[in-house]
């Protein structure tokens, strides 16, 4: 099983960004693996951040450095669940 998580923010937006409030900031994660991605789900919140799923690893792409929804791609800025649902 593989799970592409944990890469769509820097280090600095990591330790600034946990437990955020009112709207905790999103990671998102690509698998193709339903039961790996809910395990990838419950660390991404119990690590103080929002879970979105982008889909498949064929969307794997849109989280990389670059990507529509990488911090250092288009996206360009922390979003909350609510902001990241509509980019998905």
């Amino acid at each position: 099983m593989f799970v592409k998580a944990f890469g769509t923010l820097s280090a600095q937006s990591l330790r600034t960004a946990v437990n955020r409030s009112p709207e905790r900031a999103v990671l998102f994660y690509a698998t193709d693996y339903p039961e790996a991605g809910r395990a990838v789900a419950k660390l991404i919140t119990a690590s103080g951040f929002s879970p979105v799923s982008v889909g498949g690893i064929d969307q794997s792409i849109r989280i990389e450095v670059g990507g529509d929804l990488h911090e250092f791609g288009k996206l360009g800025k922390l979003v909350s669940a609510k902001e990241a649902q509509v980019l998905v």
